[in-house]
């Protein structure tokens, strides 16, 4: 083979990994967004059961992390790291599903008419440094999960 041929045939080769590379990656935070956005919309479903609250928490705007969730923040990835609905008057409880937002650092929930038991899934939460669960009709044990949460503060 002539090596001019042989070095553009390298570098065609070279092009394509080059490309594929971001389109896995873009297809990778697509299916994270679907992820998430269901684990959201189910989290809503059982904080707010009446959909009072949590009414800016829907498949109409154009995603979650544009500020139109009311209380989600997320990281320049696109992932969940916090949920902030202090004070909202939410009545539900606090869903197993919580465990799965794998990025979440922040989770504020205080000073609301939350009832139920405290999921030992909120311990799988690996990046978890603020808890706030206060002020609430919580019951139950604190789960044996959270106990080995090393990074939450103090």
């Amino acid at each position: 083979m002539h090596p001019l041929s042989l070095l553009l045939l390298s570098l065609s080769t070279l092009i394509l990994v080059l490309l594929s590379n971001p389109l896995q990656t873009l297809a990778k935070n697509e299916h994270t967004h679907n992820k998430e956005l269901e684990i959201l919309l189910k989290i809503k479903s059982f904080l707010d059961p009446d959909g009072q609250t949590l009414s800016s928490w829907s498949l109409n705007g154009t995603g979650y992390c544009d500020g139109s969730f009311e209380g989600v923040a997320c990281d320049g990835l696109g992932q969940v790291v916090n949920i902030s609905l202090q004070g909202k008057g939410l009545l539900g409880q606090i869903p197993s599903e919580i465990g799965q937002l794998e990025r979440l650092s922040g989770l504020y929930l205080h000073f609301n008419g939350l009832h139920g038991e405290i999921p030992k899934e909120i311990g799988e939460l690996t990046q978890l440094t603020d808890l706030y669960l206060n002020v609430n009709n919580l019951s139950g044990q604190i789960p044996t999960e959270l106990e080995k949460m090393d990074n939450l503060q103090g």
